[in-house]
C-alpha cells in the first residue's frame, strides 16, 4: 500500500510533500542557526559583562569636593553600591544597596549606568551613577522627604575620583 501526501490537488498536479520539506528545510535550518546564534552571542556577552564588573564603575570612589554635605564616598561592587554620607565625626554608613544596571542602547550589553534607591525612613533617595569621559564617577541623587518636615525635595550632582577614605577608629 503506497500513501503519498500531495499538494495542489486543485490544479490536478501531484507533488509529494517530502519534496517541499526538502526544498524548505535548508532555509529553515539557516534561519534557526542565525536566530539562536545571535541571541546566544548576546546572552554570552551580557554574562561576560556582568562578571567583569559594571562598565568600569567597580571600585572605591571619593567625592572630589572635600566640603560636600552629601555623599562623601561610594563603593561599587557589581550591581551593588555602598554610599557613605557626610556626618561628624565619621561618615554615615548607608549600607549596601542593590542597583539596576542600564546599557547605552537596546543592542548594547555594556553597562554604563547604575540606579539605586534607598529609603532612609525620613527620606527616599535615588542615585544614578555613570562614568564620565574624564574617568570620574558622576553621581546624581534625587532626595524626596517623607517625614512631613516641609523640607523641599532636591537633587544634587557630585563627582568622585578613585580612592579610599583614610581609616578613622
Amino acid at each position: 500500500m503506497k500513501v503519498m501526501a500531495t499538494l495542489s490537488e486543485k490544479r490536478g498536479r501531484s507533488f509529494p510533500i517530502w519534496r517541499v520539506v526538502l526544498r524548505v528545510m535548508p532555509t529553515c535550518l539557516a534561519a534557526a542557526a542565525i536566530f539562536t546564534g545571535c541571541f546566544g552571542a548576546a546572552s554570552a556577552r551580557a554574562e561576560q559583562s556582568a562578571q567583569a564588573g559594571v562598565g568600569g564603575l567597580d571600585g572605591d570612589w571619593l567625592n572630589i569636593d572635600p566640603n560636600t554635605g552629601g555623599i562623601v564616598e561610594i563603593v561599587v561592587t557589581g550591581k551593588k553600591i555602598h554610599p557613605y554620607g557626610r556626618c561628624h565625626p565619621t561618615a554615615c554608613d548607608w549600607g549596601t544597596i542593590k542597583a539596576k544596571s542600564f546599557a547605552s542602547s537596546v543592542q548594547s550589553s555594556d553597562i554604563n549606568k547604575l540606579v539605586a534607591k534607598k529609603n532612609n525612613g525620613f527620606n527616599q533617595v535615588e542615585i544614578t551613577l555613570s562614568l564620565g569621559a574624564d574617568g570620574r564617577l558622576r553621581a546624581e541623587s534625587f532626595t524626596h522627604f517623607t517625614d512631613g518636615s516641609g523640607r523641599a525635595d532636591y537633587s544634587a550632582v557630585n563627582y568622585f575620583q578613585r580612592g579610599r577614605r583614610p581609616y578613622t577608629p
